[in-house]
Formats: C-alpha cells, sequence, structure tokens
C-alpha cells in the first residue's frame, strides 16, 4: 500500500513538472516576442528622431502587439494559478467545464496540440465531487495521448454525460490512429484507480472514456 501510494505521489509530481514546464515555455515565448516588438519599436523611433519619416501607424501597431503579448501572459499565469491551486483539496465538487477548459487551455501549450472542441453538457454533468488533481492529470494524458495520435492538423471533440450508475463519462472522440502507443498504459490506469475512475477505449479505439465517480469526503 505504502508503495502504490508513493508511485502515486511520483506520478503527481511528474504532472505538476510537465505542466509547468509547458507554462514557462508558453512565458518565455510571450517575453520573446514583447523583446522582439519592443526592439522593433525602438528602432523606429530611433530612425524618426534621426529625421526619416516613419509612419505613425507602424509604431502604434508595436505598441498594439505588445499590449496583446502582456494580456496573453496575464491569462497564462491566471491559468497556473488555477491549476496550482487545484492541489489544495484532496477532495471538493468540481464544475467539470471549467476543470476541462483549463486542462485543454493548458494542453494547447505543447506544440503538437490539435484543435479541439468542447460540447455543452446536460445540466446533471455540471459538477462531480472528486479529486480535482487527479481528474486533472487523467483528462491532461488523454489529451496528449490524443495529440501524438491525431496529429496537429485534427480536431478531437469532448462530450460530457451521466452514467446510469451516478457516475460521469468524459469522453474524447475523433482520436486518430498514427500512435502505436498503448493506452491507458499502466500509470494512467493507477492514477484513474486512485479516484474509482476508469479510462477505456472504444469505437475501434477512436474515442476515449473517462468514467469519473462521485467521491465521498473520507
Amino acid at each position: 500500500m505504502d508503495s502504490l501510494m508513493e508511485i502515486e505521489k511520483n506520478d503527481d509530481l511528474a504532472f505538476y513538472g510537465q505542466v509547468n514546464a509547458s507554462i514557462s515555455h508558453e512565458l518565455k515565448n510571450i517575453l520573446a516576442v514583447i523583446s522582439e516588438t519592443s526592439g522593433l519599436m525602438n528602432d523606429l523611433m530611433e530612425l524618426s528622431a534621426g529625421g526619416k519619416k516613419i509612419a505613425p501607424e507602424k509604431i502604434m501597431s508595436c505598441g498594439h502587439d505588445i499590449v496583446e503579448e502582456i494580456q496573453r501572459g496575464f491569462g497564462t499565469i491566471n491559468q497556473m494559478n488555477r491549476f496550482s491551486h487545484s492541489m489544495d483539496q484532496t477532495i471538493s465538487r468540481v464544475d467539470l467545464i471549467q476543470l476541462i477548459e483549463l486542462m485543454t487551455g493548458l494542453a494547447k501549450f505543447l506544440s503538437f496540440a490539435c484543435r479541439l472542441r468542447l460540447g455543452k453538457p446536460p445540466e446533471n454533468c455540471s459538477t462531480i465531487r472528486t479529486c480535482p488533481f487527479r481528474l486533472q492529470n487523467l483528462i491532461y494524458r488523454t489529451l496528449v495521448y490524443a495529440f501524438k495520435s491525431t496529429g496537429p492538423d485534427g480536431e478531437v471533440h469532448i462530450t460530457i454525460h451521466r452514467e446510469t450508475n451516478d457516475s460521469v463519462c468524459i469522453a474524447f472522440s475523433g482520436i486518430g490512429l498514427d500512435s502505436d502507443e498503448p493506452f491507458p498504459e499502466e500509470s494512467t490506469k493507477k492514477i484513474a484507480a486512485s479516484i474509482g475512475a476508469e479510462v477505456r477505449m472504444t469505437g475501434s479505439n477512436r474515442t476515449i472514456e473517462i468514467l469519473v465517480p462521485e467521491l465521498v469526503e473520507p
């Protein structure tokens, strides 16, 4: 039992590190764009000061681009904070749409990400009591596999529905067949088992379903 808990903790740390690495890479890209654009703005202003006629629109365009990147940076940091705070409670009632939107937003930082479409779920599927961090781990792992299997030009559809046993099913359909990697692999199965969930492939392996049960407070 202790060894299983240790494996789960190691998986948690690996997941946390993986997501934060992609976030830091995104922030680095944002800072690089701001640096390059501000350098261009400075060059234009120096040319203007030296007597060369520069259209004001060019300088204004640089300023607009910098503001856009700053706003993108604020949005990325907000996502990072939301992700970090998901570790605050072991079990809590979570808004599934917000949780999935957060993970799809973070997964899009990956260079091999494809397009995603999230369908609006029925009202009885909007929340569930579970471990937010572990469920995020499962969704992120599924997205990584979907991206690798589908390719950047594909599109994966995400839908949510309530099962007859009161669990919630999160389905990822339109998965490509380009990956030879097994899924779910053992570590994913163990993460799922830790919250009583199940990950399964259906529809000739083109749909992945995560079945998430309601958990009670320990």
